[in-house]
């Protein structure tokens, strides 16, 4: 049912031509739901999918997700297999699985602190990535198969994966009539260390307050025990 992202996939063996194949007759609707095969796998969200957005598109999608009843993640699954496989195979998809674009359920743990040992008290220390004005990084898990799809359709057209999936969110969004207002609306100034994150690589810290770090896709903490200050008598 999707050609392109078949042929990406598939080995350098096949016919390119289909030289001596029988000319094929029109596809009848059976056969277009029979040809999506197997997407039980789409359930797992297994990889992590890195980009950024303009604040605006942030608040948009939040809220969007907040009137829809659907998480920042759900709502970005949903959009991205829409994009790739069309809103049909998308709604046969959550019809068949209707798990398919929900979150785990989440994990409970503790951020009270533990009891310090005597004559010590804690010192806890946050640092997150800078990454630009107006920038909002995002991650979100989705399925291999999903992740490998936009690759190769970011491929296709000679753009990385974070701009390409970008595009696609912002265009789902404000739709394509906003294109031409889109520079002064979505004005941003990311810097180079936001593109590092979203491929993997090494992104330089900075000193972030608490609610920083708990709000941040990226951040890292430290725990120190030191002495209590003696008053002097």
């Amino acid at each position: 049912m999707w050609p392109f992202l078949k042929k990406a996939r598939a080995s350098k063996n096949a016919d390119p031509q289909g030289a001596g194949a029988a000319r094929r007759k029109p596809m009848r609707f059976e056969d277009l739901v029979a040809d999506m095969g197997d997407f039980s796998d789409l359930a797992k969200h297994d990889v992590a999918l890195k980009f950024w957005l303009p604040e605006p598109v942030s608040f948009a999608l939040t809220e969007m997700g907040e009137l829809g009843g659907e998480s920042r993640s759900e709502m970005l699954r949903r959009f991205l297999t829409q994009h790739c496989y069309g809103v049909y195979a998308a709604q046969v998809m959550s019809a068949a699985v209707p798990e398919i674009f929900r979150d785990p359920p989440p994990v409970r743990f503790s951020r009270s602190a533990p009891t310090p040992p005597p004559g010590k008290v804690r010192i806890d220390t946050y640092w997150v990535p800078e990454f630009g004005k107006n920038v909002v990084p995002i991650k979100v898990w989705v399925p291999s198969r999903l992740r490998n799809d936009l690759e190769a359709l970011a491929a296709h057209v000679d753009i990385t994966l974070s701009q390409y999936v970008r595009e696609i969110v912002i265009s789902r969004l404000l739709g394509h009539g906003a294109l031409p207002k889109r520079p002064q609306m979505l004005e941003a100034a990311p810097l180079s260390s936001v593109e590092d994150w979203c491929e993997g690589r090494q992104v330089p810290m900075r000193l972030a307050t608490e609610e920083e770090f708990w709000d941040h896709p990226h951040g890292e903490h430290t725990v120190e025990w030191k002495d209590e200050p003696t008053s002097s008598a």
